[in-house]
């Protein structure tokens, strides 16, 4: 190698990202020789639970979910095992994996202990005395306050000196009066009367000693012991940054998903054990039978299968499904879309437009036109469904009012409709509509009153200068200037609409889904299958259905937004 080439590359050598030693470190450094004992040992522990779980784990399990049982204690003993060898070694990687191993290892022991200590049960028995907290929480933020106070006396330090010891007093009496009404000295003494457990005693212990054995591999002694890079620093601040929403999604989301997905091909009532039926519950959600009539107008269509029902007659062309209502729950989700997605995306284009203005108290009306976004739907259901009652709804009352000014005024003889809003199969959907892109259109427009706010003025000052009005300006310079914007409102759109549930649900009750099917909707019907009916294998399959379905629509307006944009 060259002189150049030699100077141009720069020294490999470890960089610390740490401070210096500190008294911490310099104790927690004593650990290091002994990680690979305790990495070895976390491994035994991943393997006599692999083995457990063969000998005397669940058996009664289908395949995939003992499949993903046998698979978290081998993946645990693998990553423990790799860690032994690479610190044995000294190298980087294996601080990186020890540091993983260790952290997942004390948030399984110490989450364990906590769940035998009643811990989580005992934030129930907290809450019910958490009222005779608040005089005392009242009393720090008095405190909390005064802290601010303290900077308006800059000039008086012997002021500030007293309003300072009041403060810290006050802080002091708050914690006191806290602990005393939540009885923190009892609970202290049970706790440690629990920890007296040898279970209990002994998960404690492993959670400290993973603890300390965490803060050395951390520590600068580790990183020089083992090499460690900026680069490999900064990954283990963000995987311990991100790893509580990351451990949140795996434990609540993911688990749940795959375990729906699974559920979604067995037969499972909630409380007897699942059972496999492979993609059978998808099947009798998609099964059609087509027949062609000889004779249209017969009622009843000959030669279909047993368990199918008509749905739709195109002519001598009839369609059958095995599971009518699913298809009826569908129809009616595409009709309230083509419905509910322009009554909530264009007028809230206009709405943006009119408040993308530098008018004085402009932002009052943003905030107006924001608080059907930011209410409980619930809440606004029920108010919808009091003002359209055919009886006592003011909608109605204010149409018997007008009737009987025309007839009394002008003698029409107009009869009273007396409108069934929510009552009729050819109103109610459009109706549910209506209140869905009410609730809806102020948040889409201030999504929209973003993307106007983006578009460059200048834009809009030559066009004015070249002629052009101003439908041409909105036409030429707005809309495709917020076509990302459409797109996002759209699309977010349209999966709220064929997620819709809580709109239908409290405003046809006490019969959900009323009149005659007319407002029932996918997601209304598998809760209605799984909660109602217990057929949890069943409504999860309807469940990634509507999931292929939203997802389906979304990419083929993905692909279109893209090709608009390519085009253009």
């Amino acid at each position: 190698m060259s002189a150049t080439a030699a100077a141009k590359s720069p020294p490999s050598r470890p960089v610390r990202v740490m401070g210096d030693d500190g008294l911490l470190s310099r104790a927690a450094s004593r650990l290091l020789p002994f990680v690979p004992v305790v990495q070895a040992a976390l491994t035994a522990g991943g393997l006599v639970a692999l083995v457990a779980i063969v000998v005397a784990g669940p058996r009664d399990l289908a395949p995939p979910l003992y499949l993903l049982v046998l698979a978290v204690p081998l993946l645990f003993a693998v990553g423990a095992g790799l860690s032994t060898i690479w610190t044995i070694r000294r190298t980087s990687r294996g601080r990186v994996l020890a540091i993983i191993v260790d952290y997942l290892a004390f948030l399984a022991a110490f989450l364990l202990l906590l769940h035998l200590l009643g811990v989580f049960v005992g934030f129930d028995d907290l809450a019910d005395v958490f009222g005779g907290t608040l005089p005392w929480l009242a009393l720090a933020l008095l405190a909390f306050v005064l802290g601010y106070a303290m900077d308006a006396f800059t000039s008086r330090p012997s002021l500030q000196r007293g309003i300072s010891l009041v403060r810290r007093g006050l802080f002091i009496v708050a914690a006191v009066g806290c602990l005393a009404a939540i009885d923190a000295v009892h609970g202290a003494v049970e706790l440690l009367n629990d920890l007296a457990d040898p279970l209990n005693l002994t998960l404690a212990i492993v959670s400290i000693v993973l603890l300390a054995f965490i803060v050395a591999l951390w520590g600068p002694a580790a990183q020089r012991r083992f090499g460690a890079t900026l680069r490999e620093g900064d990954i283990l601040f963000g995987v311990l940054l991100i790893s509580p929403a990351l451990l949140g999604f795996l434990g609540f989301f993911a688990g749940p998903l795959l375990f729906s997905l699974y559920v979604s091909m067995s037969e499972w009532d909630a409380f007897s054990d699942p059972v496999f039926t492979g993609l059978q519950n998808y099947l009798d959600i998609v099964a059609l039978q087509f027949v062609v009539l000889d004779d249209p107008s017969v009622l009843l269509a000959p030669g279909l299968q047993a368990g199918y029902s008509e749905i739709v007659r195109l002519g001598p062309l009839v369609v059958a499904a095995q599971d009518k209502l699913f298809w009826i729950a569908l129809r009616n989700i595409l009709v309230f879309a083509i419905i509910a997605i322009p009554l909530a995306v264009i007028p809230a284009l206009f709405v943006a437009s009119l408040l993308n203005t530098k008018l004085r108290g402009i932002r009052v009306f943003r905030a107006i036109y924001f608080i059907p976004s930011v209410a409980g739907v619930v809440g606004i259901a029920i108010i919808w469904k009091q003002l359209l009652d055919q009886t006592v709804g003011w909608i109605n009352y204010l149409i018997t009012m007008g009737v009987d000014f025309l007839n009394g005024t002008f003698g029409l003889g107009v009869v009273d409709p007396k409108v069934g809003w929510l009552s009729d199969p050819a109103t109610a959907l459009a109706i549910i509509a209506v209140v869905f892109a009410w609730t809806t259109v102020g948040f889409n427009a201030i999504l929209f009153l973003a993307g106007l706010q983006g578009i460059p003025a200048d834009l809009y000052e030559a066009a004015t200068i070249d002629g052009a009005n101003r439908w041409q300006r909105f036409r030429n310079i707005t809309l495709p200037s917020v076509a990302p914007t459409t797109f996002f409102v759209v699309a977010t759109t349209t999966i709220l609409a064929f997620q819709l549930f809580t709109e239908p649900y409290v405003l046809t009750s006490p019969n959900p889904g009323g009149p005659n099917n007319a407002t029932l909707t996918p997601v209304m019907y598998l809760y209605n299958s799984g909660f109602k009916n217990f057929e949890f294998g069943y409504a999860s399959a309807v469940a990634w259905v509507l999931f292929g379905i939203i997802f389906v629509f979304t990419i083929i307006q993905y692909r279109r937004q893209r090709a608009e944009a390519v085009g253009g």
